[in-house]
């Protein structure tokens, strides 16, 4: 599956081929993600400036938003960290191994649509489905087969299909080889059901990788301690140990993506092509 175009810069134009009017951003950079704040505020103060001066209209958080899921402290610090980001922007967030025992501070200072753990947003040509790590996540699971169900759903104006999740389904990280008995499972229905990025955060680095046409990023540099590269995957493009954030925009047919590092710097960008419906067969 060719839907995915490497870009070694940012491109300042989604042109259908030379020579052609370049397609309008209809969502240019705005939309922002970053994942695993944890205990690191020093850092987090600066990945929340750096994502206020791009304004982004939403920003999504992968999840270890705090160092302790019952820790009162720890969720003052996040939402007084935050608060300015959360007035200009929606935030949207997925509960990660470190929110344990605080889901109910979660639930109280997110207001997510559904049940508040697994939901799903349609924004700008992008349909972002938001999965709960902290619950069952196997085939034949509540929460699973509500997945599938949203993935089966008419996709309407979306042109991409963006899954969020805490734990990614591959890294060459920490937590790279970590036996997850859900991952085969979710792989397999992301391929089949045309999902175009997974979002994902737990180990404390970027990464980029892509396996079938899909387009793995491990986005966890948002504030906690960062860690370096265990493992090879031929998947895996590119990996930096560094605190970021990444912004996507939509223009025309393609997904855009740029990863910048805490001083601001572009390490990472990417292009997804959205993919083609099949034509219907002679006589439907």
């Amino acid at each position: 599956m060719k839907n995915i175009i490497l870009a070694g810069f940012f491109l300042a134009v989604c042109a259908a081929g030379a020579g052609a009017e370049p397609a309008p951003c209809e969502c240019d950079r705005c939309i922002a993600a970053y994942g695993d704040s944890r205990t690191g505020d020093a850092e987090h103060k600066k990945i929340v400036a750096l994502i206020e001066a791009a304004r982004p209209l939403a920003v999504f958080h992968t999840g270890d938003l705090v160092p302790k899921g019952d820790d009162t402290d720890g969720w003052r610090n996040f939402r007084d960290i935050t608060k300015d980001l959360r007035a200009s922007a929606s935030f949207y967030a997925v509960l990660g191994n470190h929110e344990l025992k605080g889901e109910k501070f979660f639930a109280d200072l997110f207001r997510n649509p559904g049940n508040g753990r697994w939901y799903r947003e349609d924004l700008r040509g992008i349909r972002f489905i938001m999965l709960d790590y902290l619950s069952p996540l196997e085939k034949g699971s509540e929460q699973y087969k509500w997945l599938e169900k949203e993935l089966q759903a008419p996709a309407g104006v979306n042109k991409f299909k963006v899954i969020v999740m805490h734990k990614p389904l591959m890294s060459t990280g920490r937590h790279g080889h970590e036996k997850w008995k859900a991952a085969a499972g979710l792989e397999k229905l992301f391929k089949e059901r045309g999902v175009d990025l997974v979002l994902a955060g737990h180990d404390h680095d970027y990464e980029r990788l892509e396996k079938d046409g899909l387009v793995h990023l491990v986005a966890g540099g948002g504030g906690a301690p960062l860690r370096r590269q265990y493992y090879k995957n031929p998947a895996s493009k590119i990996f930096a140990s560094v605190h970021h954030y990444c912004l996507l925009s939509v223009c025309g047919e393609v997904l855009k993506g740029e990863v910048f590092d805490i001083e601001n710097k572009l390490i990472d960008s990417f292009e997804i092509h959205a993919k083609k419906t099949p034509a219907p067969k002679a006589g439907n």
